[in-house]
C-alpha cells in the first residue's frame, strides 16, 4: 500500500509540460505525477553528501548501460562506482600526460639554451 500523499500545484512552461508528457510511459511512469515523483526522487538521491562535493550527471548509450548492468551482475560494482573509478583513471592519465609534455618542453628548452652562443656583453 502506498503512503498518503499531498497535493502540490506548480506552474511550468508549455515546453516543460510537453517534455514531461513525453516521459509518460517510460521508466514505469503511468502519468505526469509519476514522472514528477521520479524526477524529484532522482534529484534528491543525487545530492552530494557534503557541501564541498558536487554531482555530475552523464548520459550513457544502450551498449554502455548493458555493460554496466553486466558488471554489476558479475562483480557487484554499481554504475556510480564504475564512473567514479573511471573518472579517477582519466584524471590520473591526464595529469601524467601533462607532466610528460612539461618534461618534453623543459628538455627542449635546455637543448635550445645550450645551443645558444653566449656573448660577453650580455653577461657580467
Amino acid at each position: 500500500m502506498s503512503k498518503p500523499s499531498n497535493l502540490v500545484s506548480l506552474r511550468i512552461t508549455e515546453d516543460d509540460l510537453n517534455e514531461l508528457e513525453a516521459r509518460v510511459g517510460l521508466d514505469g511512469a503511468r502519468n505526469r505525477s509519476d514522472v514528477i515523483r521520479l524526477a524529484i526522487q532522482q534529484f534528491l538521491q543525487g545530492q552530494p553528501l557534503l557541501p564541498e562535493m558536487d554531482t555530475v550527471r552523464i548520459t550513457i548509450g544502450r551498449a554502455n548501460k548493458m555493460h554496466l548492468g553486466q558488471l554489476y551482475e558479475l562483480q557487484g560494482i554499481s554504475p556510480e562506482t564504475a564512473c567514479q573509478e573511471g573518472l579517477k583513471l582519466y584524471i590520473a592519465n591526464a595529469i601524467k600526460q601533462q607532466a610528460e609534455l612539461n618534461e618534453k618542453f623543459e628538455s627542449a628548452l635546455e637543448v635550445s639554451r645550450a645551443a645558444t652562443i653566449r656573448r660577453e656583453e650580455y653577461h657580467e
